[in-house]
């Protein structure tokens, strides 16, 4: 294999105003070490003395930091898709979210959200379906409840002021509908979003692009809560990241 993500280790992080310096110590004398910052191929350096040194500019809070070792020729050669994974770890999610407005949709009309793959030009790919009004409650619109809501508004079942205000009919309150993707790598992603009823008509379609243009963040608070040296067993605690 041309790359090893062994062999690296005690890595510091050096913050200035300028940017930072990142140190660590490599056991292959005969390769070089490849620098990539969320992803992206920023440096490399051979690395003879068993340590690497490298200055770049400032980092953003979501910045992820990874070193890898690869054979003396292969320096331009991008390993990062092969060597992490990266839809499968460090991979953002996208959170749609619809009003659940007073409309004229049945108690059997689906809502479907369709994502195409980064850089197409539609979304093609069915992702998720449901009724539009869950087990058809409150698919009636005004008339199921009219009345009984804050001013004269349906309101039926509503989660009040300030939940989802401004969203509904007359800057009322509204529940939405929402869904999230997997983890996807940095992109732009077409999406649709339709509602089709029991003889297959459709709404007009919400199309339009979103743009990942970075990582997940890391994990935080890494601390080391006990250590039992009899057992050699390590108890770590930390806090998961928020977009994982």
């Amino acid at each position: 294999m041309a790359y090893t993500t062994t062999g690296i280790s005690g890595i510091v992080l050096v913050e200035h105003d300028g940017g930072a310096i990142i140190r660590a110590r490599s056991s292959h004398a005969d390769k070089c070490v490849q620098l990539y910052i969320s992803g992206r191929l920023t440096d490399w350096q051979h690395a003879p003395a068993e340590s690497v040194e490298f200055a770049i500019g400032p980092l953003r809070d979501e910045d992820i930091v990874f070193l890898l070792a690869v054979d003396v020729g292969e320096e331009d050669t991008d390993y990062w898709d092969d060597a992490f994974g990266v839809s499968a770890d460090y991979g953002n999610r996208i959170l749609f979210s619809v009003p659940q407005l007073i409309k004229g949709f049945g108690p059997h009309d689906q809502i479907k959200f369709y994502r195409g793959e980064a850089g197409d030009e539609s979304a093609t790919t069915l992702v998720h379906q449901r009724d539009f009004y869950l087990g058809g409650r409150r698919s009636g619109g005004f008339g199921h409840h009219f009345g009984y809501g804050g001013f004269g508004w349906d309101g039926h079942d509503a989660k009040g002021f300030g939940y989802n205000f401004g969203y509904g009919e007359f800057g009322f309150d509204c529940d939405m509908i929402q869904w999230k993707t997997e983890p996807l790598p940095p992109g732009v992603y077409p999406y649709k979003i339709i509602v089709v009823d029991l003889a297959g008509n459709e709404s007009t379609a919400a199309t339009g692009t979103l743009t990942l243009d970075t990582y997940a963040r890391p994990a935080s608070g890494l601390t080391v809560e006990s250590y039992d040296k009899a057992t050699d067993a390590l108890e770590l605690s930390f806090t998961a990241s928020e977009d994982i």
